[in-house]
C-alpha cells in the first residue's frame, strides 16, 4: 500500500487539488456556471430595455412634432374629448 502511495503520490495530489478546485472552493465551477447564467439573463435584460428606451424615444418625438399624434395619445390615454363627442370606454377585465 505505501509502495501504491509513493509511486502515484504527484497523482494522487493532482486530483486532490482538482477536486479541491471544482467542489471546495471559493469559485468552484457551480458558482462559474450560476454566474454565467445570470449574466446571461442581465444582457438579455440590457437588450430588452434598450429597444423599450428606442421605443419611447420615437414616441416622444413624435409628440414634440406631430399634432395629430398628441391628440390621439390624449384622447387614448386621458378619455380626452372635443365638444361634441361621447367617450365610452370598455372594461376588459372579465369575471367569473
Amino acid at each position: 500500500m505505501l509502495s501504491l502511495l509513493t509511486r502515484f503520490k504527484y497523482h494522487i495530489t493532482i486530483v486532490i487539488l482538482l477536486l479541491w478546485i471544482l467542489f471546495f472552493a471559493q469559485y468552484d465551477v457551480f458558482t462559474i456556471l450560476d454566474n454565467r447564467a445570470e449574466l446571461k439573463n442581465m444582457d438579455n435584460k440590457i437588450t430588452y430595455l434598450e429597444e423599450e428606451i428606442k421605443k419611447i424615444e420615437k414616441e416622444k418625438e413624435l409628440l414634440r412634432t406631430d399634432p395629430k399624434e398628441i391628440e390621439k395619445q390624449s384622447r387614448e390615454r386621458y378619455f380626452m374629448k372635443k365638444d361634441n363627442e361621447d367617450v365610452f370606454v370598455y372594461d376588459t377585465v372579465l369575471v367569473k
